[in-house]
């Protein structure tokens, strides 16, 4: 009964690869061209401030593709296959039992009720069902600046972000060690500031893990 259920779904909600958009069988995280891309070696980078940040892949090519589709076009599916790659990555470069929280980059309320949806909360969730870890929202973005790629210098980006973010108010989560999730890797500023917010009120050590870096994030 579960296999003809399962079947009925698939027809009326047919899984789709990622990064092109193929029809793909059940449980596959890509379609085989894709998959044939899919890297032997992953990335690590570092947030302003030097919060060591792992990566998959590079914004480029069909991960490029991917992330736009997840991000702009809806393709709310994608976080979970997308996750499982970002869970090997995260578990090359970090010891996944020393993590006790995963949390993500978040969006001001404005921009997520416009879209309906955070990607790096959606992804964040299904790494934290992956890797076995709690998860948490753990800050929010309480001032509304400008879109990120809209400042066409490193300091307008480091201006942009500071002071947007805040941390919730929770004594549970000082003294611990915290993953924050987020889509791409760009020059960094987003995800220091949001490390660099934790770290003031928890006194954690905090990791960071993207979907995709730029190959020029420190440019």
């Amino acid at each position: 009964m579960n296999k003809i259920f399962k079947t009925f779904i698939s027809f009326f909600f047919p899984e789709r690869c990622p990064y092109c958009l193929k029809r793909i069988d059940c449980g596959k995280i890509a379609c085989d061209e894709c998959s044939e891309q899919l890297p032997e070696t992953y990335n690590m980078n570092y947030a302003k401030g030097g919060y060591p940040c792992c990566s998959p892949f590079f914004y480029q090519g069909i991960f490029a593709d991917g992330i736009k589709y997840f991000k702009f076009r809806g393709y709310l599916q994608s976080s979970e296959k997308i996750a499982v790659i970002l869970c090997e990555c995260i578990k090359k470069y970090y010891d996944v039992s020393t993590i006790d929280f995963v949390t993500f980059v978040p969006m001001h309320k404005k921009k997520l009720s416009d879209r309906g949806y955070n990607q790096s909360e959606l992804l964040a969730k299904d790494v934290s069902k992956k890797l076995g870890i709690p998860f948490r929202a753990l800050l929010i973005k309480h001032k509304e600046n400008m879109d990120q790629h809209k400042c066409l210098s490193s300091a307008k980006r480091r201006e942009n972000v500071k002071g947007v973010y805040k941390a919730v108010e929770d004594e549970t989560i000082k003294g611990k060690t915290i993953l924050i999730i987020d889509d791409i890797l760009t020059t960094g500023y987003t995800l220091g500031e949001c490390a660099k917010t934790l770290e003031k009120y928890t006194n954690s050590k905090i990791l960071c893990a993207t979907v995709c870096a730029k190959n020029d994030i420190y440019t």
